[in-house]
């Protein structure tokens, strides 16, 4: 790595507090289940299950990313938070990642404001296709259709 490259990364780092994919999954998935702003052990629970089935998370001890989403989502605003988030998926798992953050906030079948304007703010920060993010949210609802309570 040259010294460019390297200035370039703390830079980078300096303009982002999000330093890894691992941590900007669990970042967004994290304010999806504090869009309401009361996270439950089971809602926590489900997100850990579900991050320990990819194998991107095999492994990986999510606490301390639980933790430093936690600090950084007060830190900066949800909103924001996301965003910076959003700018470390990979291309590959933009949809991924809005499918199982859609997973999490539909889990009980209601979409509340601040869970609408979440999705917006995912979908618009992770470049999704007004298209596909539509099917995305249709095959979402189905799935969670008739839910009374949360996984």
């Amino acid at each position: 790595m040259s010294l460019s490259d390297k200035v370039e990364e703390k830079n980078n780092t300096a303009l982002n507090p999000v330093t890894s994919e691992l941590e900007a999954w669990v970042g967004i998935l994290y304010s999806c289940i504090s869009a309401d702003n009361q996270i439950k052990d089971s809602e926590t629970a489900s997100l850990s299950k579900l991050l320990y089935s990819k194998e991107k998370f095999e492994g990986v001890d999510i606490a301390p990313l639980y933790a430093k989403s936690y600090h950084l989502k007060m830190e900066l605003g949800q909103l924001k938070y996301i965003a910076a988030c959003c700018e470390l998926i990979k291309e590959e798992d933009k949809e991924t990642v809005f499918a199982i953050a859609l997973e999490i906030l539909l889990s009980d079948g209601l979409l509340g404001e601040e869970e609408k304007n979440v999705i917006e703010v995912l979908s618009k920060e992770l470049k999704i296709d007004s298209g596909m993010t539509s099917k995305i949210i249709e095959v979402i609802f189905l799935k969670n259709k008739g839910n009374s309570k949360e996984l």
